[in-house]
């Protein structure tokens, strides 16, 4: 891994609006490092990270004190305004898809998220290196929501109101957090509307895990990968077509 030094004035880091790792002051301007590059600026210096890093890092995570949250710089921070929709992430199959969005996503994807919710799904991917990014739920709340929840994060999404069978175009990925009665009438939809990686989760214990498997194997599709958590599961399926 690489660690990128930047130099800048206080009031052109503060601009900046991303966490960064401050490593001193010269001055009037501040040396501080990234762990990407920093697109528009030029690093004065970059460097290896030694490679007992990553399992350090991996153990440094959020410090909560009274309302102050101290992260570290290479988090990937998501705000949601809490509201009627559904996606907060503390609920397990939104976990479980914030995990495969992580490994299935590869940067400059076109990603279609299907019954958004609040956002964070769509927002998250943004942040982790999409490009276009369309987010659709049945719910006008839902769609307002993410709208906002957007706009907080500063990212640029598309969220609008419909279903999979509403979109005419295919996506390099699909994530759709629903429920095994919505898949058995819409997994067709999904797989128009995807270029072969599809995330489905809202799967409640093995037999929604099953019977999801069934309509897998109706479309030819393989499954990359199985996650769980509490009884809840998300399958990454990816068919090659891409």
């Amino acid at each position: 891994m690489r660690r990128f030094l930047y130099k800048l004035s206080e009031e052109e880091l503060w601009n900046l609006g991303i966490p960064v790792e401050i490593v001193r002051r010269e001055g009037e301007e501040v040396v501080f490092a990234t762990y990407e590059p920093l697109e528009g600026l030029k690093p004065v210096k970059e460097e290896e990270v030694p490679e007992n890093w990553e399992s350090w890092r991996e153990g440094f995570g959020p410090i909560e004190v009274g309302k102050i949250v101290v992260l570290p710089p290479w988090k990937k921070v998501v705000f949601i305004k809490p509201g009627m929709a559904f996606g907060t992430g503390l609920h397990p199959s939104t976990k479980l898809c914030l995990r495969a969005i992580q490994e299935m996503l590869r940067k400059g994807d076109s990603v279609l998220d299907v019954g958004t919710g609040s956002g964070i799904l769509a927002i998250a991917s943004k942040l982790l290196g999409a490009g276009r990014v369309l987010a659709v739920d049945i719910s006008e709340e839902a769609v307002r929501e993410c709208g906002e929840n957007a706009r907080i994060n500063g990212v640029s999404i598309e969220c609008r109101r419909g279903r999979a069978r509403d979109i005419n175009e295919r996506f390099d990925l699909v994530v759709a957090n629903l429920e095994i009665s919505v898949f058995k009438e819409e997994i067709g939809d999904l797989v128009k509307v995807s270029k072969g990686r599809l995330i489905l989760s809202g799967l409640y214990g093995e037999g929604d895990l099953e019977a999801l498997k069934g309509l897998l194997r109706k479309h030819k599709l393989r499954i990359r990968r199985i996650y769980e958590e509490e009884n809840w599961f998300s399958v990454g399926v990816e068919d090659g077509r891409d």
